[in-house]
């Protein structure tokens, strides 16, 4: 019975839409929303073709909302509904969230079973527990790389991210005839 109170209490009570009336490369305006958004609220945007694409409110300018997008801009132009997905973007974390490898949205990346959704509502932009709260790191985790081992240690239990992955590209070596 617990749970069904939660998720009716995260239903919204209203739901409110704009436009969208510019875009500059990966910025795009939207009018007529703007006075229920805030920054770090987050929008979607629906695409011509029927697709989704998720935003974040990034500013405010002549009377217009800034927004970024999470993915590619396919299929959105002037005149594109924009609805407000969260004003306060929050996620419900679970004990099975434990050793999982999540994305930004709080989406599992890892290939295994979709994740179950806690009862206590966490936002995106928390503030970190104090440090003296905080429970030690353990021992030192092989990478694999020695430089990485030596420059970059890593231990177990510490919070790691990716934040700008780079492909790995062979190495090429020319054959030397003496």
């Amino acid at each position: 019975m617990q749970s069904i109170i939660l998720e009716i209490d995260r239903v919204p009570t209203a739901q409110y839409y704009g436009r969208v009336v510019a875009i500059m490369g990966l910025l795009v305006e939207i009018g007529g929303i703007q006075r229920h958004l805030s920054i770090g609220s987050r929008v979607n945007l629906r695409a011509r073709g029927g697709g989704k694409v998720k935003c974040e409110v990034v500013g405010f300018r002549d009377d217009r909302a800034l927004l970024m997008p999470f993915g590619v801009l396919e299929g959105i132009g002037i005149g594109c509904k924009a609805e407000i997905a969260e004003r306060d973007p929050v996620v419900f974390p679970n004990e099975s969230w434990l050793g999982r490898v999540v994305n930004a949205m709080g989406e599992p990346i890892d290939g295994g079973p979709p994740l179950k959704s806690g009862n206590r509502a966490v936002p995106f932009r928390n503030a970190p527990p104090p440090a003296h709260a905080r429970q030690r790191v353990g021992e030192k985790i092989d990478l694999g790389v020695r430089a990485l081992n030596t420059f970059v240690t890593c231990c177990r239990g510490q919070r790691m991210g990716n934040f700008a992955g780079f492909p790995c590209l062979p190495v090429i070596r020319r054959q030397t005839s003496m």
